[in-house]
């Protein structure tokens, strides 16, 4: 753990393009929420006006119907939105894991070249985000449905709005992520005919998801008290904020990505050059570095 960590953060520090595709992704996310945010207001809009016989709109006499209507639009686009998010994000992992594997390679790191190289893994990366959606979707109904319960006591409904109990749940459940996708992350960032990850590396995957959701949670309550007392008149200044605040929240996650990458780097050179009489891959000089870090 000790050493994957310590691999992880040289990377981290040293090379900045790591940071390129999550950092991208967070801001195409944070330009995609600002935009849901106007088309709400259009769709309120839309159903809270209908048009009269002689073209005039006019305002809604059916006001069940407009919020009806306005909620499944709004509700379909935020699915929608909350899918993107995982897409762009999986394709993030994926670009930073052939950085990584270039850079450790002894290879100098192309963002186009590793993004080209995520097209072959088109459809097992959509699969992950699939899979990666429907479970997402399993732990975020578990509190609602307690919340929502009938029989849910009162000492219950004050404990589930606690922050430290968001908190805690939020770990639980980065936990629960982690044990049921690391394995499927990992496999999905090694050749398709390499062989399996180890259990090993599915608990060290798991430590660092947590570890960095933690950092994470931290680095949200602490940005939340120094913006508190601020106050922003101009909406480029929020901007500029709210990329900032991006680049650092979505820290922790290039940091798991490298992580992530690096686990599925392990034993591959030695696999590659394993068949010294060319049964195999060929020149092993060509893996010199996957062999550097394996061992």
């Amino acid at each position: 753990m000790r050493e994957l960590l310590a691999k992880s953060f040289e990377m981290f520090r040293r090379h900045p393009v790591l940071w390129v595709p999550c950092t991208i992704a967070g801001i195409l996310m944070l330009a995609l929420g600002k935009l849901e945010m106007a088309e709400i207001h259009w769709v309120l809009n839309f159903f809270a006006t209908q048009h009269s016989a002689s073209g005039v709109k006019v305002p809604s006499s059916d006001w069940a119907h407009v919020q009806n209507g306005a909620v499944i639009v709004v509700y379909s686009l935020g699915y929608l939105k909350q899918f993107l998010e995982v897409c762009l994000f999986v394709l993030a992992l994926a670009v930073t894991s052939n950085l990584v594997r270039s850079i450790v390679e002894e290879q100098g790191p192309d963002v186009a070249a590793a993004l080209r190289g995520v097209k072959p893994r088109g459809w097992e990366a959509l699969l992950f985000s699939c899979k990666y959606m429907l479970i997402l979707a399993v732990v975020v109904a578990i509190p609602i449905a307690m919340s929502g319960f009938s029989l849910t006591s009162n000492h219950f409904q004050e404990l589930h709005s606690s922050r430290v109990v968001f908190y805690a749940y939020s770990l639980v459940a980065e936990g629960c992520l982690a044990w049921l996708l690391v394995p499927d992350a990992i496999q999905l960032l090694r050749p398709q005919d390499s062989q399996s990850n180890s259990a090993q590396g599915r608990k060290l995957g798991v430590l660092v998801a947590v570890t960095t959701s933690m950092v994470a949670l931290g680095l949200e309550y602490l940005v939340g008290k120094a913006e508190a007392p601020l106050a922003i008149h101009h909406q480029w200044w929020s901007w500029a904020i709210a990329v900032i605040n991006t680049i650092t929240f979505n820290a922790p996650q290039v940091f798991l990505f490298i992580a992530l990458a690096l686990l599925a780097i392990q034993g591959l050179g030695t696999a590659a050059t394993r068949d010294e009489d060319g049964d195999r891959l060929g020149d092993p000089a060509s893996h010199r570095g996957l062999k550097a870090f394996s061992e």
